[in-house]
Protein backbone atom coordinates (compact mmCIF):
# COMPACT_ATOMS: atom_id res chain seq x y z
CA UNK A 1 0.00 0.00 0.00
CA UNK A 2 2.95 2.36 0.28
CA UNK A 3 5.18 1.68 -2.85
CA UNK A 4 8.74 1.63 -1.67
CA UNK A 5 11.43 2.35 -4.45
CA UNK A 6 15.21 2.05 -3.65
CA UNK A 7 18.02 3.69 -5.97
CA UNK A 8 21.94 3.86 -5.69
CA UNK A 9 22.09 6.89 -8.34
CA UNK A 10 19.81 9.67 -9.56
CA UNK A 11 19.50 13.37 -9.88
CA UNK A 12 18.11 16.38 -7.42
CA UNK A 13 14.12 15.73 -6.61
CA UNK A 14 14.83 11.73 -6.57
CA UNK A 15 14.09 12.18 -2.54
CA UNK A 16 10.04 12.63 -4.10
CA UNK A 17 10.15 8.58 -5.11
CA UNK A 18 13.11 6.64 -4.04
CA UNK A 19 15.18 6.07 -0.73
CA UNK A 20 18.99 5.48 -1.37
CA UNK A 21 21.76 4.01 0.09
CA UNK A 22 25.49 5.21 -0.22
CA UNK A 23 26.51 2.19 -3.29
CA UNK A 24 28.42 -1.14 -2.86
CA UNK A 25 30.66 0.03 -0.69
CA UNK A 26 33.72 -2.12 0.46
CA UNK A 27 34.16 -3.50 4.27
CA UNK A 28 36.86 -1.38 5.68
CA UNK A 29 37.36 1.02 8.26
CA UNK A 30 38.17 4.34 5.66
CA UNK A 31 34.81 3.33 3.94
CA UNK A 32 32.81 3.22 7.51
CA UNK A 33 33.99 6.44 8.28
CA UNK A 34 33.32 7.99 4.94
CA UNK A 35 29.67 7.05 5.55
CA UNK A 36 29.19 9.70 8.57
CA UNK A 37 29.59 12.83 5.86
CA UNK A 38 27.91 10.65 2.82
CA UNK A 39 24.65 10.80 5.02
CA UNK A 40 24.92 14.34 6.01
CA UNK A 41 25.58 16.02 2.42
CA UNK A 42 23.02 13.78 1.38
CA UNK A 43 20.45 14.97 3.76
CA UNK A 44 21.55 18.53 2.60
CA UNK A 45 21.35 17.74 -1.08
CA UNK A 46 17.49 17.31 -0.31
CA UNK A 47 17.77 12.71 0.46
CA UNK A 48 16.76 12.04 3.48
CA UNK A 49 15.57 8.54 3.80
CA UNK A 50 19.05 6.99 3.23
CA UNK A 51 21.56 3.94 4.34
CA UNK A 52 24.27 2.22 3.84
CA UNK A 53 25.14 -1.43 3.08
CA UNK A 54 25.69 -2.27 6.99
CA UNK A 55 29.51 -3.73 7.26
CA UNK A 56 29.88 -2.75 4.03
CA UNK A 57 29.01 -4.70 0.54
CA UNK A 58 32.31 -5.77 -1.04
CA UNK A 59 35.56 -7.68 0.80
CA UNK A 60 35.60 -9.26 4.05
CA UNK A 61 35.49 -7.26 7.12
CA UNK A 62 35.49 -8.55 10.75
CA UNK A 63 33.31 -8.46 14.08
CA UNK A 64 34.48 -5.40 15.58
CA UNK A 65 34.16 -3.20 12.49
CA UNK A 66 30.69 -4.78 11.71
CA UNK A 67 29.45 -3.68 15.12
CA UNK A 68 30.73 0.14 14.99
CA UNK A 69 29.13 -0.26 11.77
CA UNK A 70 25.85 -1.23 13.43
CA UNK A 71 26.31 2.07 16.44
CA UNK A 72 25.67 4.18 12.80
CA UNK A 73 23.27 2.54 11.05
CA UNK A 74 20.42 2.14 14.14
CA UNK A 75 19.93 5.82 13.64
CA UNK A 76 19.82 6.02 9.95
CA UNK A 77 16.69 5.84 8.07
CA UNK A 78 17.43 3.21 5.78
CA UNK A 79 19.43 0.32 7.98
CA UNK A 80 20.10 -2.93 6.46
CA UNK A 81 22.67 -5.09 6.14
CA UNK A 82 23.77 -6.26 2.62
CA UNK A 83 26.51 -8.20 1.26
CA UNK A 84 28.21 -9.72 -1.92
CA UNK A 85 26.74 -13.16 -2.22
CA UNK A 86 30.42 -14.10 -3.12
CA UNK A 87 31.42 -12.50 -0.10
CA UNK A 88 32.24 -12.78 3.59
CA UNK A 89 29.16 -14.11 5.30
CA UNK A 90 28.51 -11.01 7.87
CA UNK A 91 25.17 -11.69 9.71
CA UNK A 92 25.33 -10.76 13.15
CA UNK A 93 26.04 -13.83 14.34
CA UNK A 94 28.60 -14.64 11.91
CA UNK A 95 31.49 -13.52 13.95
CA UNK A 96 29.96 -15.20 16.93
CA UNK A 97 28.27 -14.03 20.36
CA UNK A 98 30.48 -11.62 21.80
CA UNK A 99 29.56 -9.12 18.73
CA UNK A 100 26.20 -10.13 17.95
CA UNK A 101 24.88 -9.64 22.11
CA UNK A 102 26.49 -6.09 21.15
CA UNK A 103 24.67 -5.85 17.77
CA UNK A 104 21.46 -6.72 19.20
CA UNK A 105 21.74 -4.50 21.99
CA UNK A 106 21.55 -1.53 19.17
CA UNK A 107 18.92 -2.89 16.59
CA UNK A 108 16.79 -3.31 20.43
CA UNK A 109 17.78 0.30 20.63
CA UNK A 110 16.71 0.83 17.14
CA UNK A 111 13.34 0.01 17.61
CA UNK A 112 12.74 1.81 20.79
CA UNK A 113 13.20 4.40 18.96
CA UNK A 114 10.89 4.42 16.23
CA UNK A 115 8.70 6.62 17.46
CA UNK A 116 11.48 9.28 17.83
CA UNK A 117 12.64 8.15 13.97
CA UNK A 118 9.33 8.39 12.85
CA UNK A 119 8.67 11.33 13.70
CA UNK A 120 11.26 12.63 12.20
CA UNK A 121 11.20 11.53 8.70
CA UNK A 122 7.85 12.74 8.65
CA UNK A 123 9.10 16.40 9.56
CA UNK A 124 11.77 15.81 6.66
CA UNK A 125 8.63 14.70 3.78
CA UNK A 126 6.88 17.94 4.97
CA UNK A 127 9.51 20.14 5.32
CA UNK A 128 12.62 18.76 3.41
CA UNK A 129 15.07 19.06 6.90
CA UNK A 130 17.26 15.84 6.74
CA UNK A 131 16.63 13.53 9.83
CA UNK A 132 20.44 12.71 10.09
CA UNK A 133 21.72 16.16 9.84
CA UNK A 134 25.68 17.42 10.32
CA UNK A 135 26.09 19.42 13.37
CA UNK A 136 26.42 23.16 11.28
CA UNK A 137 22.49 22.77 10.39
CA UNK A 138 21.61 23.59 13.93
CA UNK A 139 24.39 25.33 15.02
CA UNK A 140 25.44 27.77 11.99
CA UNK A 141 26.78 30.84 14.22
CA UNK A 142 29.55 27.94 15.80
CA UNK A 143 32.61 27.78 13.59
CA UNK A 144 33.71 24.60 15.73
CA UNK A 145 30.97 22.72 13.62
CA UNK A 146 31.46 24.16 10.13
CA UNK A 147 34.38 20.97 8.97
CA UNK A 148 33.09 18.43 11.61
CA UNK A 149 31.98 15.01 9.59
CA UNK A 150 32.79 12.24 12.38
CA UNK A 151 29.65 13.21 14.28
CA UNK A 152 25.91 13.51 13.28
CA UNK A 153 22.73 14.54 14.85
CA UNK A 154 19.91 11.69 14.32
CA UNK A 155 17.04 14.64 14.25
CA UNK A 156 17.43 17.62 16.50
CA UNK A 157 17.70 15.82 19.69
CA UNK A 158 20.30 12.97 19.47
CA UNK A 159 23.85 13.10 19.07
CA UNK A 160 26.08 10.52 18.04
CA UNK A 161 29.60 10.42 17.35
CA UNK A 162 30.69 6.61 16.21
CA UNK A 163 33.92 5.08 16.44
CA UNK A 164 35.33 4.60 13.15
CA UNK A 165 38.47 3.23 14.04
CA UNK A 166 40.01 -0.42 15.01
CA UNK A 167 40.83 -1.29 18.39
CA UNK A 168 39.73 2.65 19.64
CA UNK A 169 37.75 2.45 23.07
CA UNK A 170 37.26 6.27 23.38
CA UNK A 171 37.30 10.00 21.67
CA UNK A 172 36.90 13.61 21.76
CA UNK A 173 33.27 14.17 21.59
CA UNK A 174 32.11 18.42 20.28
CA UNK A 175 29.02 19.27 22.64
CA UNK A 176 27.57 22.32 21.16
CA UNK A 177 26.31 25.02 22.95
CA UNK A 178 23.77 24.42 25.70
CA UNK A 179 23.38 21.29 28.07
CA UNK A 180 23.29 17.65 27.25
CA UNK A 181 22.58 14.66 28.54
CA UNK A 182 24.58 11.39 28.28
CA UNK A 183 21.67 8.89 26.55
CA UNK A 184 22.53 5.84 28.75
CA UNK A 185 22.94 7.57 32.08
CA UNK A 186 21.07 10.63 32.03
CA UNK A 187 23.95 13.01 33.51
CA UNK A 188 23.71 16.03 32.05
CA UNK A 189 27.08 18.00 31.09
CA UNK A 190 27.47 21.46 29.76
CA UNK A 191 28.39 22.14 26.24
CA UNK A 192 30.33 24.52 24.20
CA UNK A 193 33.64 22.49 24.61
CA UNK A 194 35.40 19.29 23.51
CA UNK A 195 34.72 16.18 25.99
CA UNK A 196 36.61 13.40 26.13
CA UNK A 197 34.16 9.84 26.46
CA UNK A 198 34.87 6.42 27.07
CA UNK A 199 33.67 4.23 24.14
CA UNK A 200 34.41 0.30 24.24
CA UNK A 201 32.46 -1.86 21.65
CA UNK A 202 30.00 -1.91 23.64
CA UNK A 203 28.97 1.24 24.02
CA UNK A 204 28.99 4.59 21.29
CA UNK A 205 28.76 8.11 21.85
CA UNK A 206 25.06 9.33 22.24
CA UNK A 207 23.85 12.41 24.01
CA UNK A 208 20.38 14.02 24.02
CA UNK A 209 19.74 17.57 23.52
CA UNK A 210 18.57 19.64 26.66
CA UNK A 211 15.06 20.80 25.73
CA UNK A 212 14.11 17.74 24.29
CA UNK A 213 11.11 15.34 24.99
CA UNK A 214 12.36 11.69 23.26
CA UNK A 215 9.38 9.31 22.55
CA UNK A 216 10.72 5.80 22.77
CA UNK A 217 8.23 2.33 21.97
CA UNK A 218 9.03 -0.80 23.40
CA UNK A 219 11.30 -3.20 22.49
CA UNK A 220 9.85 -5.84 20.06
CA UNK A 221 10.86 -7.72 17.29
CA UNK A 222 8.63 -6.11 14.19
CA UNK A 223 7.23 -2.81 13.48
CA UNK A 224 3.89 -4.24 14.09
CA UNK A 225 4.08 -5.86 17.93
CA UNK A 226 2.60 -4.13 21.13
CA UNK A 227 1.07 -1.54 19.46
CA UNK A 228 -1.03 -1.07 23.29
CA UNK A 229 2.40 -0.56 25.10
CA UNK A 230 3.04 2.24 26.92
CA UNK A 231 4.71 5.56 24.87
CA UNK A 232 7.72 6.20 27.22
CA UNK A 233 8.08 10.03 26.77
CA UNK A 234 12.07 11.43 28.36
CA UNK A 235 11.92 14.83 29.11
CA UNK A 236 15.12 16.55 29.37
CA UNK A 237 14.58 20.16 30.71
CA UNK A 238 17.05 22.95 29.87
CA UNK A 239 18.48 25.47 32.49
CA UNK A 240 14.64 27.00 32.79
CA UNK A 241 13.05 24.07 32.97
CA UNK A 242 11.85 23.77 28.71
CA UNK A 243 11.47 20.76 26.81
CA UNK A 244 9.23 20.20 23.44
CA UNK A 245 8.50 17.45 21.45
CA UNK A 246 6.28 16.93 18.39
CA UNK A 247 4.46 13.30 17.99
CA UNK A 248 3.61 11.35 15.21
CA UNK A 249 1.73 9.12 14.47
CA UNK A 250 -0.54 6.83 11.46
CA UNK A 251 -1.61 3.85 10.88
CA UNK A 252 1.90 2.70 9.02
CA UNK A 253 0.40 1.11 6.24
CA UNK A 254 -1.94 3.52 3.88
CA UNK A 255 -1.64 6.48 2.46
CA UNK A 256 -5.13 7.28 4.20
CA UNK A 257 -2.16 10.01 6.26
CA UNK A 258 -2.02 12.24 3.09
CA UNK A 259 -5.95 12.81 3.39
CA UNK A 260 -5.26 13.99 6.88
CA UNK A 261 -5.59 10.36 8.85
CA UNK A 262 -2.75 11.03 11.24
CA UNK A 263 -1.67 12.31 14.92
CA UNK A 264 0.36 15.35 14.93
CA UNK A 265 0.80 16.42 18.61
CA UNK A 266 2.79 19.41 20.49
CA UNK A 267 4.16 17.98 23.89
CA UNK A 268 5.47 21.12 25.93
CA UNK A 269 6.85 20.93 29.54
CA UNK A 270 7.37 24.38 31.41
CA UNK A 271 8.25 25.45 34.89
CA UNK A 272 6.25 22.40 36.44
CA UNK A 273 3.56 22.10 34.01
CA UNK A 274 3.63 19.56 31.00
CA UNK A 275 0.93 19.54 27.94
CA UNK A 276 -0.11 17.46 25.58
CA UNK A 277 -2.15 18.61 22.47
CA UNK A 278 -5.44 17.00 21.47
CA UNK A 279 -5.69 15.25 18.20
CA UNK A 280 -8.88 14.13 15.88
CA UNK A 281 -7.23 10.98 15.13
CA UNK A 282 -7.55 7.58 17.11
CA UNK A 283 -4.65 6.34 19.29
CA UNK A 284 -4.34 2.88 20.45
CA UNK A 285 -5.31 2.17 23.80
CA UNK A 286 -2.28 3.01 26.07
CA UNK A 287 -0.81 4.69 28.60
CA UNK A 288 2.01 7.65 28.54
CA UNK A 289 5.04 6.39 30.51
CA UNK A 290 6.93 10.10 31.20
CA UNK A 291 10.30 10.20 32.91
CA UNK A 292 11.69 13.67 33.95
CA UNK A 293 16.06 14.08 34.47
CA UNK A 294 17.34 15.92 37.04
CA UNK A 295 14.17 17.12 38.64
CA UNK A 296 14.40 17.42 42.78
CA UNK A 297 12.47 18.34 45.14
CA UNK A 298 9.16 17.39 43.86
CA UNK A 299 6.68 15.05 45.56
CA UNK A 300 2.93 15.29 43.50
CA UNK A 301 1.74 15.25 40.50
CA UNK A 302 -2.23 15.61 39.00
CA UNK A 303 -3.42 14.17 35.33
CA UNK A 304 -6.14 16.42 33.92
CA UNK A 305 -6.63 17.59 37.69
CA UNK A 306 -7.09 14.37 39.17
CA UNK A 307 -4.02 13.10 41.43
CA UNK A 308 -1.52 10.29 40.06
CA UNK A 309 1.22 8.57 41.37
CA UNK A 310 5.17 10.08 41.34
CA UNK A 311 7.42 7.90 41.74
CA UNK A 312 11.75 8.66 42.28
CA UNK A 313 14.00 6.06 40.14
CA UNK A 314 17.51 7.50 40.45
CA UNK A 315 18.19 10.81 38.66
CA UNK A 316 14.29 10.63 37.41
CA UNK A 317 10.96 11.49 38.29
CA UNK A 318 8.52 9.07 37.25
CA UNK A 319 4.72 9.35 36.30
CA UNK A 320 2.33 6.83 34.42
CA UNK A 321 -0.95 8.35 33.24
CA UNK A 322 -2.97 7.29 30.93
CA UNK A 323 -3.45 8.57 26.52
CA UNK A 324 -6.26 9.53 24.62
CA UNK A 325 -7.02 11.96 21.61
CA UNK A 326 -8.30 14.97 24.09
CA UNK A 327 -5.83 17.62 25.55
CA UNK A 328 -3.82 16.39 28.63
CA UNK A 329 -1.96 18.56 31.12
CA UNK A 330 0.55 17.17 34.29
CA UNK A 331 1.21 19.13 37.02
CA UNK A 332 4.18 18.51 39.14
CA UNK A 333 4.58 20.20 42.71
Amino acid sequence: MRPYVITRAAYAGIQRYATMWTGDAPSTWESLALSVPMFCNLGLSGESFIGADVGGFMNRGDGEMLTRAYQISFLVPFCRNHKDQSGYDQEPWRFGPYYEGIIRKYLKLRYRLLPYLYAGIEEAHSTGIPFIRPLLLEYQDDPHTYSMDDQFLAGRDLLCAPVTRAGQESRRVYLPEGRWYDFYSGTPTPGGRMKKVDAPLQTVPLFVRAGAILPLGPEKNTVDALPNAPLELNVYPTANSTAETTLYEDDGRSQKYLQGQHARRKVSYQGHDLTVAATHYPLPERKLHFRFFTISRLTKASWDGQPVALKRNGNTLEVTVPDGPQAHRLHLQ
